[in-house]
């Protein structure tokens, strides 16, 4: 029997456009609290308002902390004074031993007692140090550049340092100039990215206008629940016009998969759910199972790691046709997208 076979082609395949959803989200983001006790004095920033790191967002009146820092600098003071005595005492004994006007004992005990008093010095110093510490807790500032996106105070309310909760914030900043845009990729998107990839990010609030991001990182694992992967890509936001939380849609280009060719849909054989084409080899019939891709019309993309550029794939396949069938093929030319 004679058939017309055709030879699988790479030429004119290109790579197809994935679509996915996914939501932009701060590239940076703190809730932030006080560890200070006290009513609020100052507020100096409210929601949308850009701030520096180390800016001053709010300062907590606490009178027992600073109480607690005088009484401790007197205590320093205090001890000082002791240790310098002390010191002056034992340095008097140490000569009066060398005329033995004192006795060994006494020196000793002076000396000693110096040493206490240095001890007592570095333990009040040390004190000071946590109670400064605790004072330095009423001067609320920004972890870094960004905005506030969110308040949960007014000045004069009181705030709990010493016992703070998830509801006992202060601001919530995010940092914007850079986001995230997060998306839930399925294994044939997630196993195909690379880290640097270039993405273009679209939305329905920018009619007309696409947006570069790059891959940055994935998970690495797939949820069991939903069968996805995260994947962020980082998205250039210098202007701020892209607000957190904005849904979109990122288009992926993937090049096509290593055995992917060119047939003449009319090529595909469907039987049982099983998409086939029949090849000739060695002058017999041979069926290579094959996945469809795009249908392009007259052409159709398929992927087989049986199948092979110098195929001789069987145009119009005979119904009646079997395996080991032997066939004599006359090739035709090949395949044009």
């Amino acid at each position: 029997m004679k058939v017309r076979t055709v030879s699988p082609a790479t030429e004119g395949i290109s790579s197809r456009p994935y679509e996915t959803p996914g939501r932009t989200e701060p590239i940076e983001s703190a809730t932030v609290f006080t560890r200070a006790t006290g009513i609020i004095k100052e507020r100096n920033v409210d929601i949308g308002d850009q701030v520096k790191a180390g800016d001053v967002l709010a300062v907590v009146d606490a009178p027992d902390v600073d109480r607690a820092v005088d009484s401790a600098r007197a205590l320093v003071d205090a001890s000082i004074a002791r240790a310098q005595n002390a010191r002056d005492l034992s340095d008097r004994s140490k000569k009066l031993l060398e005329s033995r006007t004192v006795a060994v004992e006494e020196a000793v005990q002076r000396a000693g007692a110096a040493t206490e008093a240095d001890a007592t010095v570095r333990q009040a110093q040390a004190a000071l140090e946590r109670a400064l510490e605790q004072q330095r807790f009423s001067v609320v500032k920004a972890p870094f550049d960004g905005i506030i996106s969110a308040r949960n105070f007014d000045r004069g309310d009181r705030v709990r340092g010493d016992s703070a909760t998830q509801e006992g914030w202060l601001y919530r900043i995010v940092k914007l100039d850079t986001l995230r845009f997060t998306i839930s990729a399925a294994p044939d998107l997630a196993l195909r990215l690379a880290r640097e990839q270039t993405v273009k990010v679209r939305f329905n609030e920018f009619p007309g206008k696409s947006f570069l991001a790059k891959v940055s990182r994935s998970s690495r694992a797939f949820d069991v629940a939903s069968g996805t992967m995260r994947v962020e890509l980082q998205l250039e936001n210098k202007d701020l016009a892209i607000p957190s939380g904005l849904t979109g849609t990122a288009t992926f280009e993937l090049a096509p998969l290593p055995g992917t060719f060119l047939l003449p849909t009319n090529t595909l054989i469907i039987k049982e759910s099983k998409v086939t084409v029949a090849t000739v080899a060695d002058g017999k019939v041979k069926f290579v199972e094959v996945a469809p891709g795009r249908n392009f019309g007259l052409t159709v993309e398929v992927t087989s790691e049986a199948l092979t550029k110098d195929a001789q794939v069987i145009i119009n396949p005979n119904a009646l046709l079997r395996a080991g069938d032997p066939v004599e093929a006359s090739p035709m030319m090949k395949v044009a997208k």
